[in-house]
C-alpha cells in the first residue's frame, strides 16, 4: 500500500479499508517497564533522561511536547498503564482533537469483557473518541492463564464483541494487532467487519514478506510497530 497526500502536522497517510485516514508514522507509548530504552521515535515515555520508567513524570512529560510537531498519531494500550497520561497530554497540546489519530488495545485479559474493557480505556483517555481500537493479542487470558485456541472467549468471540463497539459511535475503526497469517486465516472467514490494520513488530531485520502479501491482498494494512527496535544485533 502506498502512502497518500499529507494530513494535519504534514504526515503522510494511508487510507483504510473503511475510507478512513491514518497517518504513515505514529508515536508508539509503550512503557519502558518492559525493556528499557526503545528507540528515538517507538516510544513516547522511553525518552527519560536518566534512562529509568517514570510513567507520570516521564511519559507524560515526553508526551506534552510531541502533538505541536509532526505526529498526528500515537498508541497506547491499558496493558502499558498509560492511557490518563496520553490523554491528558493530547488534552493540553493545544491540537485539534480531529488532527490527532488515537489508538489503544484491548488486553489479553478482558477478551471476556470486551465493552467493560473498551469504556474503561475511553474514560482514562478522557478524549471524546478513539480513532483505532485494536485486539493487543490473539490469545485470551483468565486469572494469568493463556487460555488454548479452542477455549471461549476465541480470537472469533473477541473479535464478534469488537464489531459491536462500531455500534457506540465512540471508535471509528477496529484492528488486531500480532496476528499470523494462521490466526487470521481463522479469524476473517468469520468477519461481518474486517480489520483496518493488523500492528506486529517488523523492522529491516524482521521483515514478514509473506505476511505483508496476505494483509495487502485481504485488505489490511500491516502496521509496524518498534520499527526500529532490536536492531543492534543485525547484521
Amino acid at each position: 500500500m502506498s502512502a497518500e497526500n499529507t494530513i494535519s502536522g504534514g504526515v503522510p497517510y494511508f487510507t483504510l479499508n473503511n475510507g478512513l485516514k491514518m497517518p504513515t508514522v505514529g508515536l508508539g507509548c509503550v512503557s519502558s517497564l518492559f525493556r528499557g530504552l526503545y528507540a528515538p521515535l517507538t516510544s513516547f515515555d522511553t525518552q527519560m533522561l536518566d534512562g529509568r520508567h517514570r510513567k507520570s513524570e516521564g511519559g507524560w512529560r515526553n508526551v506534552q511536547g510531541r502533538p505541536q510537531g509532526k505526529f498526528r498519531s500515537s498508541f497506547v494500550a491499558p496493558g502499558y498503564g498509560n492511557e490518563e497520561e496520553v490523554g491528558k497530554a493530547i488534552r493540553e497540546s493545544g491540537v485539534p482533537r480531529n488532527e490527532i489519530f488515537l489508538t489503544t488495545k484491548l488486553w489479553n485479559a478482558n477478551h471476556h469483557r470486551v465493552r467493560d474493557a473498551f469504556e474503561a480505556s475511553l474514560a482514562a483517555l478522557n478524549c471524546g473518541y478513539i480513532d483505532l481500537y485494536l485486539m493487543h493479542f490473539p490469545q485470551a487470558e483468565v486469572d494469568g492463564r493463556v487460555l488454548d485456541a479452542t477455549e471461549y472467549p476465541t480470537v472469533i468471540d473477541t473479535w464478534k464483541q469488537m464489531e459491536k463497539l462500531l455500534e457506540t459511535g465512540k471508535v471509528k475503526s477496529i484492528g488486531v494487532s500480532n496476528l499470523s497469517i494462521k490466526h487470521l486465516e481463522t479469524l476473517l472467514p468469520h468477519c461481518k467487519v474486517i480489520p483496518v490494520t493488523n500492528q506486529v513488530q517488523l523492522h529491516p531485520c524482521l521483515p514478514d514478506a509473506a505476511l505483508k502479501e496476505y494483509c495487502e491482498a485481504k485488505g489490511i494494512l500491516l502496521t509496524a510497530y518498534s520499527p526500529f527496535d532490536d536492531m543492534q544485533d543485525c547484521s
